[in-house]
């Protein structure tokens, strides 16, 4: 099989709509976090969606009145993007297209689980530079350990890359990275979330 991060792009190629549709609706501690988000922004500044896929979660910073950017590897999940309105650039998360200190806030959900263990540390830093100081980090990941193929369940033969990362340790490299946590939840919901919210460090 082809290296995760290709593959993984391929698959969600070419089941972006199936992927919308199932992920549009979410739950109410869902939209509760997301809110947290929002209220802990610093005002005024570029809001970036890293990993935005079909733009669920950038439209509705839109609808907020946000300025927002979304950055997805998929072509096929950018243009979804696009047409909801948000303004999309292709490109992969682990090193986004983004100025340094050209962010308030930086939204993550379910995009860092497909980015290989080995390249987190240096994944989280890269995202580090992008914020200026005081900037905002919601990330969402899958808890646990371990990574490895998934098959989608409703993609005939495709496959994705997923890692799950023990959140101690996460914690730990966001510290390393420069960020303040000042908060962090794990759920379930079909798998286990770490959902954490940070600072970017003054220097």
């Amino acid at each position: 099989m082809d290296d995760p991060i290709s593959a993984t792009t391929a698959s969600y190629d070419r089941i972006a709509a199936e992927f919308a549709a199932r992920t549009e609706h979410v739950d109410s501690v869902f939209l509760a976090l997301r809110q947290r988000f929002v209220d802990a922004l610093p005002s005024g500044g570029l809001v970036a969606d890293l990993g935005c896929g079909p733009g669920r979660d950038a439209a509705w910073f839109l609808e907020q009145g946000l300025r927002v950017v979304g950055i997805d590897r998929s072509y096929e999940m950018a243009r979804l993007a696009t047409a909801r309105g948000v303004s999309t650039a292709l490109g992969d998360l682990r090193r986004p297209p983004l100025a340094p200190g050209s962010l308030a806030g930086l939204w993550s959900v379910a995009a860092l689980l497909h980015v290989p263990a080995a390249e987190t540390e240096a994944t989280l830093r890269a995202w580090s530079v992008t914020l200026r100081p005081g900037g905002v980090l919601w990330l969402s990941t899958s808890a646990g350990d371990g990574e490895g193929w998934e098959r989608v369940q409703y993609g005939g033969e495709l496959y994705r890359w997923f890692v799950h990362r023990e959140p101690d340790a996460l914690l730990g490299l966001l510290a390393e990275a420069g960020f303040d946590v000042l908060e962090h939840h794990v759920n379930t919901n079909q798998r286990t979330w770490l959902s954490t919210l940070a600072i970017r460090r003054e220097v």
